[in-house]
């Protein structure tokens, strides 16, 4: 902000006004001080125009660059306002639970009136509402923020500045006693009096000359002491602008000029002025492109390396919320079959029991499946706990208030049933070449490897002699002239070179020794990070296998355990079933359930797992998933 201060000018513009101080701001200058307080005005800016002038950049910038990024949202913003508003209108319009579930126990009454929220729907409220994707957002909203301010330094930069002072310094001055000027004043009119009046001058003198002694005797010509204030003004204002080259280049112009005239309006006092150029080009040493806009140039790629870093993390972003969501109606899933577990082993000890009240069956048989159906509860119960803790923590992962009435629906796990295992079909080695090609950490990498040759070559300009071509020019005004009207005639000018002789480059040395263990660093983190990825997707494709494998065997086993128990409640009802029997085949059946609807699961994710490791996950801007349709499924 320019910032002027009103004040009187230099003591030399006093002069010739009886030593009479006059008035800081006259009548006269009221219209210059309203044309002072518009300049002030119009260069006060709201809080809201900084903000929208820093979003306005700041996001143009992050559109400009997400061509560069496959996968990168379109419509990217940090703002939560309206997001927060349609977060509420969603909510409202989601289906209710009516009911009240069994298999929940004493929870089940929980769900009754909740919101029941599809994958698609959760995937949208966790990226409008998560904190952590927020922050996400915000990080690489500040990345593209610190980059608007290097271009800017790139760009003619105006600054203006004034001062204003007023001083005060005191002084005794000796002041003669009315007396004595009385009687200098008769004296200077003895002349007209004798031409009035015809009296002798003489004579008159004389009379003068006694009453002079006469007031000498009385002490009345004694002068007396003052102490005079002068005040003093002076008052400076400077504008210019500067121009910092890619090439390391430095152009700058400035106008000084004594601006109290223009404030005050008074004719009276001088306006010096002086228009100053001056231009610096390093010729060794910060010399090129590549040298000084080093700072701009790693700026510019730190940004899209920010944008490849938030569009993988969209991507596992995404796996993870679908993972989490999945888990928690695989443990109601659970909940539901362990219900189910602890009903028919209810109906199995009252069988037993009835049995043993006819002498049909031993007391300890009744005990074991007795304590079977006790184990069963205690595990019901405790999968009703866990999928309850588990819905209270995705309501955190969403964003959402942990006290939120929600439930997830569970038409989500039927329809993943229905669709079976959607297993890929790609060799191993063309899905490494695969992520090789389009994983986005790798690109970073690389790119780092070729920001670690290049400040290689910066550090070693360092270590050059500093010699810099210089030149500039001023040019005054004549003191009488107007601000601005300057003398071509009165302008000096200088052309020189500037340089330092390289005595010390301790500093300098060991910064280009430490460059280059960094460029041998980079180069082996992107061998790293390259197998790394190798090693990812090879064992992506060995859980993806292995989860289907589970699957296979959970679906033959879930077939198996129930033909098990249908025998054995068949021979239980005829009396020929034993404890052991009964208890084994209930509870292996309910561990086949529940690992058929674990290895389902599994396998969903780590089919995505297996994309985002290839890096072909893509991502849509409600957080919604592309499948990927190259693949030949089973």
């Amino acid at each position: 902000m320019l910032r002027l201060t009103v004040s009187e000018m230099n003591p030399s513009s006093q002069a010739g006004h009886g030593g009479r101080g006059r008035r800081l701001l006259g009548y006269s200058s009221i219209p210059h001080i309203t044309v002072f307080i518009a300049v002030l005005l119009s260069l006060s800016c709201s809080t809201t125009h900084y903000r929208e002038s820093a979003d306005r950049e700041t996001y143009g910038i992050i559109k400009e660059k997400s061509p560069a990024v496959p996968g990168m949202s379109k419509d990217f913003t940090i703002e939560t306002e309206g997001e927060t508003t349609a977060l509420n209108a969603l909510l409202e319009g989601l289906p209710r639970h009516d009911t009240s579930e069994e298999f929940l126990g004493s929870d089940g009454g929980g769900e009754k009136g909740a919101s029941i929220l599809s994958l698609e729907q959760a995937l949208r409220i966790a990226v409008q509402n998560s904190r952590t994707y927020q922050n996400k957002k915000e990080s690489l909203y500040l990345e593209f923020l610190g980059l608007t301010l290097e271009r800017h330094n790139y760009t003619p930069i105006f600054s203006g500045n004034a001062s204003g002072h007023v001083s005060g310094d005191p002084r005794l001055v000796d002041q003669a006693s009315p007396f004595t000027e009385s009687m200098a004043a008769a004296g200077g009119i003895i002349g007209q009096i004798e031409t009035l009046t015809g009296t002798s001058a003489d004579l008159l003198r004389g009379y003068a000359d006694v009453v002079t002694e006469a007031g000498a005797v009385a002490e009345w010509d004694q002068a007396s002491t003052k102490i005079q204030h002068d005040r003093n003004t002076s008052g400076q204002t400077t504008i210019g602008v500067e121009q910092l080259m890619k090439g390391g280049g430095r152009i700058a112009v400035s106008l000084a000029s004594n601006f109290l005239r223009f404030i005050t309006g008074d004719p009276r006092v001088s306006a010096e002025s002086a228009l100053a150029a001056s231009f610096t080009q390093p010729l060794l040493r910060g010399a090129g492109a590549k040298v000084a806009a080093e700072r701009l140039t790693q700026a510019e790629r730190s940004a899209l390396y920010a944008l490849r870093d938030f569009t993988r993390f969209r991507m596992q972003f995404t796996v993870d919320i679908v993972s989490a969501y999945y888990n928690v109606l695989e443990s109601r899933d659970v909940a539901r079959n362990n219900s189910q577990s602890y009903g028919n082993f209810q109906k199995s000890v009252d069988r037993q029991r009835a049995f043993y009240e006819e002498s049909r069956e031993t007391k300890a048989a009744l005990g074991r499946l007795e304590q079977a159906q006790l184990s069963t509860e205690n595990s019901w119960t405790n999968s009703v706990r866990s999928y309850r803790q588990n819905l209270d923590r995705f309501k955190v992962q969403l964003g959402l208030p942990a006290d939120a009435l929600i439930m997830l629906d569970p038409a989500e796990l039927d329809t993943l049933r229905q669709k079976g295992l959607q297993h890929p079909d790609i060799p191993t080695e063309d899905a490494v070449k695969v992520a090789l090609q389009a994983r986005l950490d790798l690109y970073n990498e690389r790119d780092r490897v070729e920001d670690a040759g290049r400040k290689v070559v910066v550090a070693a300009n360092a270590l050059k002699p500093k010699l810099d071509l210089a030149a500039g020019v001023t040019i005054p005004n004549s003191g009488d002239d107007p601000a601005l009207g300057l003398d071509l005639n009165r302008a000096s000018w200088d052309v020189g070179l500037d340089t330092d002789l390289p005595f010390d480059r301790k500093a300098e040395r060991n910064s280009y020794r430490a460059t280059l263990i960094a460029n041998e660093q980079a180069k082996r983190n992107l061998s790293l990070s390259e197998d790394t990825v190798k090693l990812e997707v090879r064992e992506g494709w060995r859980n993806l296998d292995q989860a289907r494998t589970t699957f296979e065997i959970a679906q033959k086993g879930v077939e198996l355990n129930q033909r098990r128990v249908e025998e054995q409640d068949l021979l239980a009802e005829l009396g020929r079933a034993t404890a052991l029997n009964l208890v084994d085949a209930q509870n292996d059946l309910t561990s086949s359930q529940n690992e058929l609807v674990s290895a389902l699961v599994n396998h969903t994710i780590a089919r995505m797992t297996f994309w985002l490791d290839m890096g072909i996950l893509y991502i849509k801007d409600n957080g919604q998933w592309e499948e990927v349709k190259d693949d030949r499924s089973t």
